[in-house]
């Protein structure tokens, strides 16, 4: 006896597709914090498992059922072998804070409705998460002041940025002065403060923490290492273009080769005719063994070299505590420097 009442259960004129599945989950989402400039939070769902890959969409409504309209929906994506899409809503913060109700729902076009997630505001707040950067010293304060000055940078939410607290240490000892705090500013959608360390004894294997405490949350901390026990120093040269190229050429560069060096850690600065100290243009390092090698460039135009202008390129580094390591100066004259050991 054959049974062609099954086909039913879908009812009449439905369409199905083979292999149609609905989503393993749906993931609520909601923003941290008092919203943004406009008194308004996001929320948002992510469905994921489903199939096929055009085949869900995303409805919104209040607690009291009434659908919202104004929705943002996403095209869908394959991640690590799963369909995955993305919708979220703005509300207004102040229905968010009296603890209005909001459900969002997929909807698969061929099996109908499916899981749903209602999104409220938590009785705790949640946790705000800050990014924190430690910038390296600036190049022209190591030359010419023979100090370090490093920034510790905290950015996220407003209340997060201004209740961390900022603790420096230098070799495990913690650093109390020459620190100076900027106040919360805020940068793009974000807020930011910084930390300001300056020290005059950086050199010869000394390691900067800064450390950030989240109220209510994790510490975070950065760290710099200025130099190890242990240290080669570099040799610095320079090097001119060749004779064709300054001949054709109104302006060309000099090459500063400073090799053979432990640590990484190196700063590297231009004169022109013993003047102040310039940048050039620093390339990546590339390490030969246990040791590192760096290029500097600088541009210099015909009319100065024909005038007889010296340049001289000059490398700091941990293996020497308190002077700079020059390289031969080179001018029209001289021609291509030695190495300075």
């Amino acid at each position: 006896m054959n049974h062609c009442d099954a086909f039913d259960y879908w009812g009449k004129g439905t369409k199905v597709t083979v292999g149609a599945k609905p989503p393993s989950y749906i993931y609520p989402l909601h923003q941290c914090g008092s919203g943004d400039s406009r008194g308004d939070i996001s929320l948002g769902c992510i469905a994921s498992g489903f199939s096929p890959l055009d085949a869900l969409s995303f409805k919104w409504n209040d607690g009291n059922g009434n659908a919202l309209r104004d929705l943002h929906q996403y095209s869908p994506v394959m991640v690590s072998g799963s369909t995955m899409m993305v919708s979220h809503i703005t509300v207004k913060a102040a229905d968010w804070n009296s603890k209005k109700s909001y459900r969002c729902a997929a909807h698969h076009q061929t099996l109908g409705p499916g899981k749903s997630e209602t999104l409220q505001k938590p009785d705790q707040p949640c946790r705000l998460y800050l990014d924190v950067t430690l910038k390296p010293p600036r190049v022209r304060e190591m030359f010419i002041d023979n100090r370090a000055v490093l920034e510790c940078i905290i950015s996220g939410e407003d209340k997060a940025v201004r209740e961390a607290e900022v603790t420096w240490m230098l070799d495990s000892v913690q650093v109390t002065d020459k620190i100076t705090q900027i106040g919360t500013e805020k940068a793009d959608q974000l807020f930011r403060k910084s930390s300001i360390l300056t020290t005059n004894n950086w050199e010869g294997g000394k390691t900067v923490k800064c450390s950030v405490q989240q109220k209510g949350g994790p510490t975070i901390t950065k760290t710099l290492s200025f130099g190890q026990k242990g240290t080669t120093k570099p040799t610095v040269s320079i090097q001119t273009p060749s004779p064709e190229d300054l001949d054709r050429k109104s302006e060309f560069f000099l090459l500063c080769l400073v090799t053979g060096f432990y640590p990484e850690e190196i700063y590297i600065m231009w004169q022109v005719n013993g003047g102040k100290y310039e940048e050039g243009i620093t390339g990546e390092l590339w390490k030969t063994g246990d040791q590192y090698s760096v290029t500097s460039l600088f541009k210099v135009s015909k009319v100065d070299w024909d005038n007889g202008n010296m340049y001289n390129c000059s490398a700091r580094h941990a293996s020497e505590k308190e002077a700079q390591i020059p390289s031969h100066p080179v001018s029209k004259l001289t021609g291509n420097s030695m190495e300075c050991p």
